[in-house]
């Protein structure tokens, strides 16, 4: 039943924001916007995305700190890409899925593995709060755009103060809870029998879960482990770069690569809204940022919007089962060399 309110719920923020960003355009519009578009820049478009989820696997590989239980670099390809299927039906669901798969391929801990997701999502929101700050301070040159696309003014400080003031109280309110919990299953285990297994079994998830978050003390080639970030936000801006080709947008428009960086940066902060797959917060972010930035019809933008993330979904839901296939020959393979 909770599991079947969250999904609801998901479906239901994407059909508001998809509401939003369609209620102001014509279908027949969009239709007619993606007759005219470059059907030869699909290629690298494709490649692009696969090379953004291939540097994320072998970034992963990184935080594997035992030699013997270091996966395949095509089975972490293969989770990773696992993850992304996992969030079209169920948002945020791949972050649980991704580990736990690659877990079962290796015999490693899920809560460990689940662990290593978390820091690398810390390091993915670091490094995208340094690109946004770039972009706010060197490439959108006034505040008043940053308010019609965001709803708040981003600039001022008493907006980031407040925003911050928020998040420390939600962590901190997250750590009670813990905290407290914690305290009461430690009480209740002294009676012994099934509470004190369970709470032994806690301390135990939440130590090897912590062991994953702290895999970063143990990384021993910090200059990969950043080429590889720097490569994955790389293919991400080319991810929205090489669609401008499609649509003839670099001619009509005059965007550039630097543009494209900028419209990566909004459109994450519409894919950090938890939405199945990101349908709708995409699609809005998208449209509204081209046409507050750069003065592109929304029409143009919308059908930009939908083929970008149709065409992102579409390669994941038809390469991942091409990459369990793949990675369930490599195991098979692997497994019949140790038996010789």
């Amino acid at each position: 039943m909770k599991t079947t309110l969250k999904v609801l719920a998901g479906i239901a923020v994407a059909a508001f924001f998809l509401w939003i960003a369609f209620k102001e355009v014509e279908f027949e519009q969009i239709i007619e916007a993606s007759k005219s578009m470059s059907y030869g820049w699909i290629l690298p478009f494709v490649g692009c995305i696969l090379f953004a989820h291939l540097m994320r696997a072998l970034r992963w590989k990184l935080l594997f700190t035992d030699k013997e239980k270091t996966p395949h670099s095509i089975t972490l390809f293969t989770g990773v890409m696992v993850g992304y299927l996992s969030n079209i039906p169920f948002a945020r669901l791949g972050e649980v899925t991704r580990p736990v798969y690659v877990a079962q391929q290796v015999g490693e801990s899920n809560s460990k593995l689940i662990g290593t997701i978390v820091l690398e999502r810390i390091i993915d929101v670091v490094s995208m709060l340094l690109l946004m700050t770039f972009v706010v301070v060197f490439m959108i040159s006034s505040p008043d755009i940053l308010s019609n696309l965001f709803g708040m003014d981003i600039t001022d400080s008493s907006v980031l103060m407040s925003f911050g003031w928020s998040a420390l109280k939600f962590l901190g309110i997250v750590a009670l809870v813990i905290a407290v919990l914690y305290m009461a299953l430690k009480a209740l285990s002294k009676q012994g029998g099934v509470v004190e297994k369970g709470f032994q079994k806690f301390k135990e998830i939440v130590k090897t879960f912590v062991d994953g978050v702290l895999a970063v003390r143990e990384l021993k080639n910090w200059p990969l482990f950043i080429l590889y970030t720097i490569l994955i936000w790389v293919a991400y801006i080319c991810m929205t770069y090489i669609p401008f080709y499609m649509f003839d947008m670099v001619e009509t428009f005059d965007l550039s690569f630097a543009d494209a960086l900028v419209i990566t940066m909004v459109s994450a902060v519409g894919i950090i809204i938890p939405t199945p797959g990101g349908v709708g917060t995409y699609h809005l972010f998208v449209t509204k940022s081209l046409f507050l930035l750069f003065a592109v019809p929304e029409t143009i933008g919308l059908a930009y919007g939908t083929i970008t993330h149709a065409s992102t979904l579409a390669v994941v839901i038809i390469s991942t089962p091409i990459l369990l296939a793949i990675d369930k020959y490599v195991v098979l393979k692997k497994g019949a060399t140790n038996g010789n």
